[in-house]
């Protein structure tokens, strides 16, 4: 199915250089999900892979009567330290971005060489691992190496009165309400107070310090990790309020960093 658009990559974008390397997804998705799936992958996906130093070019595949559920996405990297620095160090596995879970049966990668000779063995994953793939990346807190940038941008809290609440597990409490979509009550424990989050929120995004947050983590993640953390900022137009009803905020959209010339 794909070698049309493989054969197109080909001709348009692959010089004679032996480390050229073309990376194959192709995900099995649920009848109905194609335009859900195509839409994240065009807004998230591609945008990233693209600003990545090193991706020469992304292509969709068409869509085939034949098997109208494969989604197949080409990718065409000028040597493996590009692919690895952007897909990380299992870099022949696939990278689910949160949400597609739901969308897929199940997805496969392959790696080719310029001659279309295969340099790693086939990845595949059934629905059920992506799905705890994604379980576990929408509940991961921050690491020590986001919260020690992020915390700079954060205000000192009061010198008087009662010891403000820790701001990482408040921190942690708020980024999981935008990453899961949940209301503040269902905050799990160990995220900070339900109220407590939703008020720092609240005060955060009104005095500029969301924004201040949102740039040092950008800034920090690596485009793996921007993948996974994108969502929480880029569609989470709709927060919840304190009882649980949906206001719309402006969240800060995310600069990628510039393609290197």
């Amino acid at each position: 199915m794909c070698t049309a658009v493989l054969a197109h990559a080909e001709a348009k974008y692959i010089p004679t250089r032996p480390s050229m390397i073309i990376r194959v997804f192709r995900a099995e998705l649920k009848p109905g999900a194609r335009l859900a799936y195509e839409r994240l992958c065009r807004r998230h996906s591609e945008p990233l892979m693209r600003a990545q130093p090193g991706c020469l070019t992304t292509r969709i595949g068409e869509q085939y009567q034949e098997a109208p559920n494969i989604f197949v996405v080409i990718s065409v990297w000028s040597d493996l330290e590009s692919l690895r620095a952007f897909f990380g160090e299992h870099w022949e596995e696939g990278l689910i971005l949160p949400g597609e879970a739901d969308l897929m049966e199940q997805a496969t990668v392959e790696h080719y060489s310029e001659t279309y000779h295969s340099l790693a063995q086939l990845w595949r994953a059934h629905t059920d691992l992506v799905k705890r793939r994604e379980i576990t990346a929408l509940q991961a807190p921050l690491t020590d190496t986001l919260w020690n940038v992020v915390r700079p941008a954060i205000p000192p809290g009061h010198l008087r009165g009662r010891p403000q609440a820790d701001d990482r597990s408040t921190l942690n409490g708020i980024l999981y309400v935008l990453r899961n979509g949940c209301r503040w009550r269902d905050l799990p424990a160990g995220y900070g107070h339900p109220v407590t989050c939703w008020r720092r929120f609240t005060r955060w995004q009104k005095d500029g310090t969301w924004e201040r947050i949102w740039y040092a983590l950008l800034a920090a993640m690596s485009p793996s990790e921007r993948c996974a953390w994108a969502l929480a900022f880029i569609d989470s137009s709709y927060i919840p309020t304190q009882s649980g009803r949906p206001r719309r905020v402006a969240v800060p959209q995310p600069a990628l960093p510039e393609r290197a010339s």
